[in-house]
């Protein structure tokens, strides 16, 4: 990468880059990609994130949850999708269980059928040890709930 000088001007739109002591052009390549180093980046996409969980309410109007982020990872979730299969509902509220904290993303007051899905989409993070947690008002203790969960994974770079 060569530094930027008086004598070695880039183009004004050229993406640069400082290195601890210069700024330096952007390395590319031929397919128009740019090349950037796993330092560079504030993280990386490491997979997907797609989870189904069939779990009973613990209680009445209980809640069930996703699994919780693994240390070193940042989940991207953008779609979440529950249901009661053994009763019909008044309201579901999705949230964002974050450092115990319960965020909500969607809540709705309506007659929910039995297994009839309340959705969310959107874009929502999740650290370690987080989770998505979806709350039954009108579930009973011991219903059978779902939740299903996409969005992607990625890893924090330090």
């Amino acid at each position: 990468m060569p530094e930027i000088l008086p004598n070695h001007a880039p183009s004004p739109r050229t993406p640069l880059v400082w290195d601890g002591t210069a700024y330096r052009a952007v390395r590319g390549h031929t397919d128009g990609t740019v090349q950037v180093r796993g330092e560079d980046q504030l993280f990386s996409f490491k997979g997907v994130v797609a989870e189904w969980r069939s779990l009973l309410l613990v209680g009445a109007d209980g809640y069930i949850e996703s699994t919780a982020v693994p240390g070193g990872e940042c989940w991207i979730i953008t779609t979440v999708s529950g249901t009661d299969a053994a009763r019909a509902f008044t309201r579901a509220s999705i949230t964002n269980l974050h450092d115990g904290v319960p965020v909500t993303l969607r809540s709705e007051d309506k007659a929910f059928g039995v297994a009839e899905h309340a959705n969310w989409s959107g874009h929502t993070y999740l650290d370690v040890g987080d989770r998505i947690r979806m709350y039954f008002t009108g579930g009973q203790n011991n219903d059978s709930c779902t939740i299903s969960i996409t969005g992607y994974r990625m890893t924090v770079e330090t």
